[in-house]
């Protein structure tokens, strides 16, 4: 019954050896012997001659001669330990063939199957789970399993195990995509290597990257079974643009040809709709036939840039809306074109742009309008200018998004910025920490503290419950403890700050605290949690008033965060924020969201003479409390007229030998790189640029209206300046020879790039790179490998549809950045969306074929024993060194050490009754023998000297001896000594008589 049920389990044992050649070492076995042999011929030669007897209990040969029983065993040990060494060094493995079965079922979660598909495939893989074979009391599960679902990505849905049960599907793959081989490599990654292995597939057989074929190959080569199970694709009406064919490059006011290829698998009317980046270029109503469908639209290239077309359908039955819009790329040329960003309305918007625009026009550069809140963010919309103008704009007006892709334009794409002044930028327009002040040439924060009066400033911060609403995936919290730290970076080293966070009571208190130590309380800052509540107004401006009455500072600044709708105890408040005031305390509040308690916070800000802000968005809260801590300062906004100095020479400057007096500017710092064309002090910087990435900045911290700017309004070169200061932004780009080119392939992207045939002398030396920029200002950038002579290609992933600008660079010994090509490349929806030419039927079964499988109808076919028997293998290195390990002392002393079994035994029973253990040595059998020979070798040692016997009297001799073994005198109760060692005795004496030598006299 035993071995039924281990047949049952296990086929056959064999021993193998992964590397036999050292078995060789076994020879060293007869050679072991070889060398050990004289000695056991020594032994039995002098047994021969003294004819002896066999000795009870002892080892004998046939021929009754007497073996030495140490050398025997001392070679046999010997003989075993070689073996040992030499079977763990030739690999020696016990395999074990089984019939054990792990499967691993790989599910097609994509798009292309649909929900439909994944059911199917869960109900096969849960039935299939139930046919698996039970598991052994003793032997563990015959079967186990495992599951993957994949599409673009794979990911382990169950771990391999032979649990019969199967949980709902729960993990998350980017479904836009369909790779087999993906999901067949983290298949046989799951499959052990002692049980047989099979795979399943569950799909519609549409892969879209990958490769499926080699996946396949991989898998029988690693002794696994691919098999299929076919899915349904998902079915019904369906119409997808194919393709959208328009040219490369164009000319501003141009009229170019849009061609539109629509296949649709039923006839219906439909409206195909085209942009131009953010504008409706052409629309139309479209009759859809069975099949492929052309349309050509005819649009104008209204602007300069880099422009996306975006072409649209609208159908009413549609089963696949992802192939319904595709997008392609354009390159406008044209004369420059820049965009002029003002702030929003009720700043004075209107009169920060109205001079500057007069400008433009009289220098003849044309130019787009419009707020800081309806600018463009998509960095293929700010493609189209040359250069970005931003006037006296708060960091709080542009989005998160917006300074992001500004900066990338100017990095990534070489586009070109100049910043205007202000009182609401700069510093106090809340640059500080923001991508806008990395593009820029100077930086926020005055680094001269003698130039600022000590202040100690306040931040009192509402942490009550509703605090703890979500915004965009962060936390309100959060996002103002970020606001309160970020302001605490600004303040200067001697400036004094505390952070208290209140709701019914100050729960968080940090500080007072100088700005020398920020590093240590920052940390504690940003890690300030949700309280609950609502926030005492009353008690946290007591609070507030508290901990700045002891300072000496003259300056001292109060900054309120509270919830719009949630502002309690406000009965008392205006009374001490009049107070308050009294005592030189100025206080700013900022409401988050436009609730009822809004006057409130509002009127309370006016009678602490601080500004009032309101805000919908927490995270406009660090650039708000970096704007309230430059005022706070109240030395960032220099309002007082000066002449500016000139520094370096610009072509800004051309022509302009002289410049008129300004009323005021915001501080601020320039950066080590940047050069500083005009100073409005010593330290400060009136008008710096610098070569950011591929692009240039220019930063000008005055302003360009009557406010601070007056004389220069009226200065009759006002035009030709701020034309020179926008024109040196803007980068002529020249057309290196180079040709680039940009192919899909899958969900990559295939560059290719071809130098010149001028500089193909020098393409084994070039490095070239490719920049992938898409509309969120995100840009990717990998090395270009060279394939050919000059020609040089690279894979981009690319995930996202949509334009993106793909930039083709040289680099120079120095690692610096050179322009080979621009060109526009739009990634088209994934293949996943695309309409089937054909049934993926056919390739289902051509994988299995591949894989050695077969396609399965029945569930219960995924645990059938029609794969190759495994072999679960043994490695017996460890055991055998470990042998061989404990055997070698035992070789040792098998030679080295004389032990004598029974007369250990004697001397313990002797030490047990009490005897001498002198005695009890002196009992044994050897040392009786060996105290014999040594009296009869002193008795032979005083005879007299006979003469030498020839060989006839010696074999006379030694018959006389074999006759006459008790002749020799012992003493009483000593064993008479081996006939064999009395004959030696005699013959070495009788030689050393015949050479002429005295006999040895034996010791005394």
């Amino acid at each position: 019954m035993k071995a039924a049920r281990r047949d049952r389990y296990n086929l056959a044992r064999v021993l193998t050896f992964s590397q036999p050649v050292f078995l060789a070492l076994l020879l060293l076995i007869p050679l072991s012997i070889l060398i050990a042999w004289p000695r056991l011929a020594q032994r039995r030669r002098v047994a021969a001659l003294a004819g002896a007897r066999p000795v009870a209990g002892g080892p004998a040969s046939r021929s009754g001669l007497i073996w030495d029983r140490h050398t025997v065993i001392g070679a046999l040990v010997r003989c075993g330990l070689i073996a040992l060494i030499a079977l763990a060094m030739a690999g020696a493995q016990l395999v074990t063939l089984n019939r054990r079965l792990s499967v691993v079922f790989l599910v097609d979660a994509s798009d292309s199957v649909g929900a439909e598909g994944r059911d199917l495939a869960a109900d096969f893989v849960a039935d299939a789970l139930r046919s698996m074979r039970p598991a052994g009391q003793r032997e563990g599960p015959l079967d186990s399993a495992a599951v993957v679902v994949f599409g673009a990505d794979a990911q382990i849905e169950r771990a391999m195990t032979g649990l019969r049960d199967l949980q709902p599907f729960g993990a998350q793959v980017r479904s836009g995509g369909t790779n087999v081989e993906n999901a067949v490599r983290l298949g046989l990654s799951l499959l052990p290597n002692d049980t047989a292995r099979r795979l399943v597939l569950l799909s519609d057989g549409l892969p879209t990257s990958g490769d499926a074929e080699a996946a396949a190959r991989l898998a029988r080569a690693a002794n696994a079974r691919l098999d299929v199970v076919a899915l349904p694709s998902t079915t019904g009406p369906d119409a997808a643009i194919e393709r959208l064919d328009v040219p490369q490059r164009a000319s501003a006011g141009q009229v170019i040809p849009v061609q539109v290829v629509v296949r649709s698998s039923l006839a219906q009317r439909a409206q195909l709709t085209l942009f131009a980046g953010p504008d409706l270029v052409g629309q139309q109503d479209v009759n859809l036939l069975v099949g492929q469908n052309t349309f050509s639209i005819r649009v104008t290239a209204a602007r300069a840039g880099l422009s996306a077309i975006r072409a649209s359908l609208s159908v009413p039955q549609d089963g696949i809306p992802q192939n319904n819009t595709l997008s392609a790329a354009i390159v406008v040329g044209g004369p420059p074109r820049i965009l002029l960003v003002a702030g929003a309305p009720g700043r004075g918007a209107a009169d920060e742009v109205a001079p500057l625009k007069a400008a433009l026009r009289a220098a003849e550069i044309a130019f787009d309008e419009t707020t800081a809140g309806a600018m463009p963010t998509e960095i293929q919309s700010l493609a189209e200018y040359q250069s970005l103008v931003l006037a006296n704009v708060p960091a709080r007006d542009l989005s998160q998004r917006a300074m992001f892709s500004i900066q990338s334009y100017v990095r990534d794409i070489g586009g070109g910025l100049v910043v205007i002044g202000g009182p609401n930028s700069y510093g106090v327009g809340g640059y500080f920490k923001t991508p806008l002040e990395e593009t820029l040439p100077v930086e926020m924060q005055v680094r001269d503290p003698k130039r600022f009066p000590s202040i100690a400033m306040v931040i009192v911060m509402d942490k009550s419950g509703s605090m703890g609403a979500l915004e965009n995936g962060a936390q309100k919290m959060r996002l103002a403890a970020e606001a309160a730290a970020r302001a605490v970076e600004l303040l200067n080293e001697d400036d004094e700050v505390t952070v208290i966070a209140f709701d019914t009571l100050p729960v968080d208190v940090i500080g007072p605290f100088n700005g020398r130590d920020r590093a240590a309380y920052i940390p504690r800052i940003v890690r300030i949690g949700v309280g609950g509540g609502g926030i005492y107004i009353k008690e946290s401006l007591d609070e507030a008033a508290r901990v700045l009455a002891p300072t000496t500072r003259l300056t001292k600044f109060v900054i309120l965060l509270a919830d719009g709708s949630d502002s309690e105890h406000q009965p008392g408040a205006r009374e001490l924020v009049a107070q308050m005031r009294a005592r030189n305390i100025t206080l700013s509040v900022v409401a988050i969201g436009d609730g009822s308690d809004v006057p409130f916070l509002r009127d309370i800000a006016r009678i602490g003479e601080g500004r009032f802000h309101l805000t919908n968005r927490a995270a406009n809260l660090p650039n708000i409390f970096t704007e309230e801590t430059a005022l706070a300062q109240r030395s960032y906004i220099i309002e007082e007229p000066f002449f500016p100095k000139l520094g370096a020479a610009s072509p800004i400057l051309a022509g302009i030998s002289a410049v008129p007096q300004l009323r005021g500017y915001v501080a601020s710092t320039p950066k080590p790189s940047a050069q500083v064309i005009l100073r409005a002090s010593e330290t400060d910087p009136l008008l710096a640029t610098w070569q950011y990435g591929l692009g240039r900045a220019v930063a000008f911290t005055s302003d360009a209206t009557t406010r601070w700017g007056q004389p220069w309004v009226n200065w009759a070169e006002y035009p030709r300046f701020w034309a020179q200061a926008i024109r040196w932004t803007i980068l002529d780009r020249l057309d290196s020879g180079a040709q680039a080119k940009v192919t899909s392939r899958g969900d990559r992207a295939v560059i290719e790039a071809d130098l010149p045939a001028a500089r193909a002398a020098q393409a084994n030396e070039a490095r070239l790179r490719a920049t992938l920029i898409d509309a969120d200002g995100i840009t990717q950038t990998v090395p270009m490998v060279q394939t050919a002579p000059g020609h040089f290609e690279v894979d981009a992933p690319l995930t996202l549809p949509g334009a993106y600008l793909v930039r083709v660079e040289s680099l120079d010994a120095a690692g610096e950045a050179t322009l080979e090509r621009a060109i526009p490349y739009a990634r088209p929806y994934s293949a996943e969306y695309a309409p089937a030419a054909a049934s993926g039927q056919s390739a289902l079964e051509a994988w299995a074929s591949l894989g050695g499988g077969a396609r399965l109808t029945m569930p219960a076919q995924a645990f059938e024993l029609n794969v190759p028997a495994a072999a679960a293998r043994t490695d017996l290195f460890p055991i055998l060194m470990l042998f061989a390990t404990l055997l070698l002392p035992f070789d040792v002393a098998a030679r080295r050490i004389v032990i004598s079994v029974p007369g250990l035994l004697e001397r313990l029973f002797a030490r047990r009754r009490g005897l001498a253990p002198q005695m009890a040595l002196a009992n044994t059998e050897r040392m009786g023998r060996l105290m014999a020979a040594k009296r009869k070798t002193v008795t032979s040692a005083d005879a007299p000297v006979e003469a030498p016997l020839g060989r006839a009297s010696l074999r006379a001799e030694l018959q006389r001896l074999r006759e006459q073994p008790a002749q020799y005198a012992i003493e009483e109760g000593a064993e008479a000594p081996p006939p064999a060692v009395n004959a030696a005795a005699e013959l070495l004496r009788r030689r050393r008589e015949r050479k002429g030598k005295p006999p040895e006299t034996p010791p005394n």
